[in-house]
């Protein structure tokens, strides 16, 4: 069984914990959290405790035999601890995790660091890039592009050929139209309709969905 570990250990980190130990082909060493105290435990369950490892500066060097996900929700955080990581071991290696009971068009691509959760369902020339997050029930139909670090809350619906930018984000249980493009940044607030293409560095909401403001690189969802 190949080795395992989770950086982060709040609420998302937790839905990835549970997606690995669904999959029963990893041995999960456990998380990996600069803001807790090495050996805290994380989570109690079957009667089993999974603890903190420590920091990513005690637990990464060039000699590691396991691998990693990122359980962060917020891309652009997600995106410091990938390049904190690499800092330290630009060799290191971080897993893919795909539920056993997601739908996977045999002609889709998923990048490292990626997770797609329970009851998503993707279809045929789809690409999912690296340390995206597809979340909960989603539908992603054919021929979709998601950039790096870019993310769908549970309950997100695509049509064809739609493309989702760096770090950018849909939120819970909107729809976008076939061939819409939503460029780096940007956020779409949830039970939105997205027809049209959204720039980047902002904010869409509503249905039809429209520009609300700017958002900032760092700034939280709404």
């Amino acid at each position: 069984m190949s080795k395992i570990v989770i950086f982060g250990s709040g609420k998302h980190a937790k839905v990835v914990f549970s997606e690995v130990l669904k999959l029963k082909k990893f041995k999960f060493l456990g998380f990996v959290d600069d803001f807790k105290k090495k050996g805290e435990c994380i989570i109690r369950l079957n009667k089993k405790n999974y603890y903190n490892l420590g920091s990513i500066k005690e637990v990464i060097n060039n000699k590691n035999k396991f691998k990693g996900i990122i359980g962060v929700g917020l891309n652009f955080i997600r995106e410091k601890i990938a390049k904190d990581i690499n800092k330290i071991n630009n060799n290191f290696k971080f897993q893919q995790i795909i539920s056993k009971d997601a739908i996977i068009n045999s002609n889709v691509f998923i990048d490292e660091g990626t997770l797609v959760v329970s009851g998503t369902i993707i279809n045929t020339g789809t690409k999912i890039g690296k340390h995206c997050i597809i979340n909960t029930s989603c539908s992603i139909d054919h021929d979709n592009k998601f950039s790096d670090f870019s993310s769908a809350a549970p309950g997100v619906i695509t049509g064809g050929n739609v493309e989702v930018g760096h770090q950018s984000f849909l939120g819970l249980g909107s729809v976008v139209r076939h061939d819409v493009k939503i460029l780096e940044n940007t956020i779409v607030g949830l039970g939105s309709l997205v027809i049209k293409d959204c720039k980047k560095n902002l904010i869409y909401f509503g249905s039809p969905a429209k520009k609300i403001r700017t958002r900032k690189y760092n700034e939280d969802y709404m």
